[in-house]
């Protein structure tokens, strides 16, 4: 297991560190015009052994350096040569994507980095190298140490663990579920795991990639929880652990019955129930952090923010692109905090007319205007009193309403159309928007005093497109409340799919994505939702068109040599199915970078 381990945690092959942190980044440069006596000078001046020789474009053209200076001084040949005549011409290079052991294989000095049009980004000494090489090294060790760890937790774990390759083979089988199905440990290791697990679904989500949590299984005529997660890398699934989280589903119902019994209890010492009514466990539409899917490191963090700012009564200004989930994560503030028993008000600055806006929010007192209904009506700030209103869109208000909300903000009262009297009131705002606010600001569209009354606790939701790694968690969860909202079976997602989907950039987050699940869940026909039934969207590429149309215009130029034809066809069919990854293409054609690099410009691809 601990090998197995290992495997996982060290760093994976197609993504060693990268050599951008240790090169030396705008360094020192010399142009071929100038003369070895003033590259001489810099290098003398400036402490260092190698200059880049580029032109006016900041293209590298060549390399000096001060051994070779000290060789045209004892040779005593003239200084006042251009450094074009002596320069070493068409050095090594590297990207900054390079990794450290890439780059260790290289035998040079010095390695210059240039980005793809071949200019000039940084500068790789051997003595950088060499400690970026440690460095890697002592990575590697901490690694099988977290492993070791690791491997003990497991072993230390109360739950069952099963841990499976790619190709469902037990890996790990802790000693829980060793006593649980009253089997040892060696024997099981090594083999099948629908041969040692009855009823298991861990082959199935190797299959899908969808993780399936808290699903029931009957082992040994018990009905037990389970939760099933597959093994990302490289997006593509490499194992799965299955994990048996309760003795039986008795126990399940066990702690709701102590949640629920503390529940009244807490409720029947503040009179606010007999003890004989029976109280729901949680509001209908509560919400709490748990529930906005996703265990991505961006987005850990704003819920990690959301839940200090729930604590205090601070104004909240989540920002965000649309689909996002500005609301539920208002709504998570709102129900994690003091004012949680209060009321949920939501607002679209955006949604309501200009002229009711003022009554909606403030609302009126009776014959304020023609057609008040009798009595006058409570405005939206009222309703929300003891709670939290929520003003989404709030970049879209008029500014003649921003004037009268930043009063509300600052004075906590309100005060009705042809009202007399001011209404105090006890709310927690929270605002929303799309839009930048401070652009907005700048352009005089949006109160800069209005910003920052609310900007006081700011959060930004990370699009869908930073989230990635999320994608396979959202599609489970939505899976099955869709399911169960349009009274369909589930299905399944293919591995194919869901890896299509990760490659999809989501413009309307998360909101395009639970719609597109829904779509795919009513429309296709088999159980299983395979690549060919995602829209066409999914298989636009960039990459892929412009490599096509580099095969189109560069299969018209004629080729001196039957070789050089060939390999440049076989660079760009290469490319096209690495998706124009010029990293990965090297690596499957067997070549440096550097070299490929190089074959791209001959070719004129770059």
């Amino acid at each position: 297991m601990k090998e197995w381990i290992s495997s996982l945690a060290a760093p994976d092959s197609n993504k060693h560190l990268s050599i951008s942190p240790w090169m030396i980044k705008k360094p020192e440069i010399v142009f071929p015009h100038q003369t070895l006596s003033e590259a001489a000078q810099i290098l003398l001046d400036k402490r260092i052994i190698y200059l880049p020789v580029v032109d006016e474009n900041r293209y590298l053209i060549g390399l000096i350096s001060r051994s070779r200076i000290m060789r045209i001084l004892m040779e005593q040949q003239p200084l006042n040569q251009t450094v074009n005549n002596v320069m070493i011409k068409d050095p090594v290079t590297i990207s900054s994507e390079t990794s450290i052991l890439e780059a260790y294989q290289i035998q040079a000095s010095c390695l210059p980095v240039v980005n793809s049009h071949c200019q000039l980004e940084g500068l790789l000494t051997r003595q950088a190298l060499m400690e970026a090489y440690n460095y890697y090294i002592q990575q590697l060790q901490s690694k099988e140490y977290t492993a070791e760890i690791l491997n003990i937790v497991l072993e230390s774990a109360y739950e069952g663990i099963c841990v499976v390759d790619r190709q469902a083979i037990i890996r790990e089988f802790n000693s829980a579920y060793s006593r649980f199905l009253g089997v040892r440990q060696e024997d099981v290791i090594g083999r099948k795991v629908t041969d040692v697990i009855e009823n298991t679904r861990l082959h199935i989500v190797l299959e899908t990639g969808v993780p399936e949590r808290g699903f029931i299984q009957k082992i040994n005529g018990q009905d037990m929880v389970v939760h099933r997660i597959p093994i990302w890398k490289n997006q593509q699934v490499i194992g799965a652990i299955g994990m048996l989280i309760f003795e039986g589903v008795s126990e399940v119902y066990h702690i709701l019955q102590r949640v629920q019994n503390l529940y009244v209890k807490h409720l029947d010492t503040e009179n606010r129930v007999e003890k004989s009514v029976a109280c729901p466990l949680v509001k209908k539409d509560r919400v709490t952090f748990d529930q906005i899917i996703g265990n991505s490191e961006c987005l850990q963090k704003v819920k990690r923010i959301g839940r200090r700012a729930a604590k205090v009564a601070s104004t909240v200004l989540i920002t965000g692109e649309s689909g996002t989930g500005k609301e539920l994560f208002a709504k998570a503030i709102h129900y994690n905090s003091v004012y949680a028993n209060g009321p949920f008000i939501s607002v679209n600055c955006s949604a309501i007319p200009e002229h009711l806006l003022e009554s909606e929010l403030f609302g009126y007192e009776d014959g304020a205007f023609t057609g008040a209904k009798k009595g006058g009506k409570p405005g939206k700030f009222e309703q929300a009193n003891k709670g939290t209103i929520f003003l989404d869109e709030i970049g879209d208000m008029p500014l003649s309403m921003q004037a009268k909300i930043l009063r509300v903000l600052q004075e906590r009262n309100v005060e009705r159309v042809g009202g007399t009297h001011s209404i105090s009131l006890d709310i927690r705002v929270i605002a929303a928007t799309n839009a930048n606010l401070q652009e907005l600001v700048k352009q005089g569209k949006f109160r800069a005093d209005l910003f920052y009354r609310l900007n006081i606790i700011p959060i930004h939701l990370p699009p869908l497109r930073e989230r990635k790694e999320d994608i396979p968690k959202l599609i489970s969860y939505s899976l099955e409340q869709l399911s169960i909202k349009n009274g369909v079976t589930p299905k399944q997602f293919h591995q194919g799919t869901i890896k299509k989907m990760m490659e999809y950039d989501w413009p309307g987050n998360v909101r395009e994505l639970l719609n597109t699940v829904e779509m795919l869940l009513v429309l296709c026909e088999s159980e299983v939702i395979t690549p060919h039934d995602l829209p066409e969207k999914f298989f636009e590429s960039s990459n892929v068109q412009k490599i096509e149309s580099h095969t189109h215009v560069l299969k018209e130029v004629p080729m001196k040599d039957m070789m050089e034809q060939h390999e440049y066809e076989l660079i760009i069919q290469t490319l096209a199915e690495c998706n124009g990854n010029k990293a990965k293409a090297a690596r499957k054609l067997g070549i440096h970078r550097s070299t490929l690099y190089e074959k791209l410009k001959k070719y004129q691809l770059l």
